[in-house]
């Protein structure tokens, strides 16, 4: 298999053996996003970021992993110019807001959809630059990814892998039907099936006996498998790393 550069980090993903390969990807790219919003780079000073972040605004889980990164005066310089598009947004829609009708008790209720102002608080909660930007790299690792499956040295990787998250085989199903030619399916998904199956099933057992551990008579038994099973399963289950420290700058 011939590397290129967009090819290297799908394969060191593949390669890490973690217990999903796109969630490894994924805190790979959300911790650079975060490193290059608010980092030593400064790039939060430059006019076309603080544009986009303008324009886009946070989530609420992206506004918390800004905190921790211990930068708080580039999250108040990120925050300050961000509230006054929101204000002047905010204000407009609240003078062209027309206030409801009086309906009477027994009017029926009219589904005349969302008004404007509705719209626009839901479009701005849930906009976010660092999930915006996730997105944009996921889906160029996803293509990636499809198209290393047609090589037999990738896909041997692929077998080896511990298989993939529920909310990441989630994606792969979706986009498999378009990105999967014909010729390959045969392969993909009885593969994709199986690594499920026993990856699941091997992270249950750990659990299970995580679980049996705290019985006293298996005090004297060994771990085996099972000290980190709470976090793995909690990895499997939704694609997170709920044993991660926060991801802070690094000391000067």
């Amino acid at each position: 298999m011939k590397e290129k550069i967009y090819t290297i980090p799908v394969n060191e993903a593949f390669d890490a053996h973690d217990e999903c390969p796109f969630c490894f990807l994924e805190r790979q790219v959300e911790q650079r996003t975060i490193k290059y919003t608010i980092g030593p780079g400064a790039s939060y000073m430059e006019p076309e970021v603080r544009l986009a972040t303008d324009r886009e605004g946070f989530c609420g889980a992206h506004y918390k992993k800004l905190f921790d990164y211990e930068n708080p005066l580039g999250s108040a310089l990120i925050m300050q110019t961000y509230f006054v598009s929101l204000f002047e947004e905010m204000s407009k829609q609240m003078d062209q807001y027309q206030i409801p009708g009086k309906r009477s008790l027994f009017s029926k209720k009219q589904d005349t959809g969302d008004s404007p102002l509705v719209t626009w608080v839901r479009q701005k909660q849930s906009s976010c630059f660092i999930c915006n930007k996730i997105e944009y790299n996921m889906e160029r690792y996803y293509a990636t990814f499809f198209h290393l499956c047609k090589d037999p040295e990738f896909r041997a990787k692929v077998e080896g892998s511990k298989g993939f998250c529920m909310r990441h085989f989630l994606r792969l199903m979706e986009e498999a039907p378009d990105k999967v030619p014909g010729g390959q399916q045969e392969w993909f998904y009885p593969t994709v099936f199986r690594l499920m199956r026993e990856n699941m099933a091997r992270v249950k057992g750990d659990l299970d006996w995580f679980i049996d551990k705290f019985d006293y008579r298996n005090a004297s038994a060994d771990w085996k498998n099972s000290r980190d099973a709470v976090q793995r399963t909690m990895q499997k289950l939704q694609g997170i790393y709920p044993a991660d420290p926060p991801f802070k700058s690094e000391p000067r």
